[in-house]
């Protein structure tokens, strides 16, 4: 997150390229940074839905950038 605010002006290409990683991979996870706290503490507690997945946050939906509407997905 750093790299893409820190004024350098890199593109997630060059971050991805800088830790070897491909840039639609960085691309997919780089939204998780921004999950709300109380989905964060779901998920690390193991309290989100068995549905609500890696893979379903990564590649399933498209997460909300709003902190109430994410919180809607801890509903299932």
């Amino acid at each position: 997150m750093q790299r893409l605010t820190d004024g350098s002006g890199k593109s997630i290409a060059h971050i991805a390229s800088d830790f070897r990683m491909d840039a639609s991979d960085l691309s997919r996870i780089l939204p998780l940074a921004f999950l709300s706290p109380k989905l964060t503490e779901a998920i690390l507690t193991g309290r989100q839905p068995a549905d609500l997945t890696l893979r379903k946050l990564t590649r399933g939906v498209e997460v909300p950038i709003e902190w109430v509407k994410q919180d809607e997905l801890l509903r299932g």
